[in-house]
């Protein structure tokens, strides 16, 4: 009966600690959170990065939109004269705007693949960067987590544990001279 009352004692002890948070079990884990989409905003090497991206991305955007309004030009006046040519013409021509449209609709693919492949190689050095540095401080300042914003999943967290800034700063440390 004794050893009953005693393994039952244990039991409920054990319970009240579980229940309790389990303090005595272990210590609270030290978490902290940054935004890579921030890091890259405010960072130097991100900035430069936006930048030769969005120069490049205007040049093009320039370039196809000169390839449409050609292709406007051309379409307008095959409307104005088909009415005025033989059938066969109509056809060669007609034939000649779908060609045309074909070459923009290629160009225009061309260049969207030529701006992603622009935005990983510009980018991609830097997140692994940013990884690295997070990894860094999470050894020396022996966090137990830190989640990435955007896709960690974090519905709360206090400021006092957003390492963004700090991320930016030794980014920043040793973003590559040009």
């Amino acid at each position: 009966m004794q050893t009953k009352k005693l393994f039952c004692a244990g039991v409920l002890a054990t319970i009240f600690m579980i229940m309790s948070g389990g303090a005595c079990w272990a210590a609270s884990p030290k978490i902290g959170y940054f935004d890579i989409q921030t890091v890259l905003a405010k960072s130097t090497w991100g900035q430069r990065a936006k930048r030769e991206f969005e120069q490049k991305q205007t040049r093009i955007k320039g370039e196809m939109e000169g390839k449409a309004n050609q292709f406007k030009k051309l379409r307008e006046e095959y409307e104005k004269k088909a009415p005025m040519l033989d059938e066969a013409a109509r056809t060669k021509k007609a034939k000649e705007l779908v060609e045309k449209q074909q070459e923009g609709e290629k160009a225009l693919m061309q260049s969207n693949a030529e701006l992603n492949k622009l935005s990983n190689d510009l980018t991609g050095p830097i997140v692994d960067k940013i990884l690295q540095i997070v990894i860094d401080i999470g050894k020396k300042e022996k966090y137990d987590f830190i989640f990435e914003v955007g896709k960690g999943g974090i519905v709360y967290a206090k400021d006092e544990y957003n390492l963004t800034e700090r991320v930016v700063k030794e980014l920043n440390k040793v973003t590559p001279r040009k």
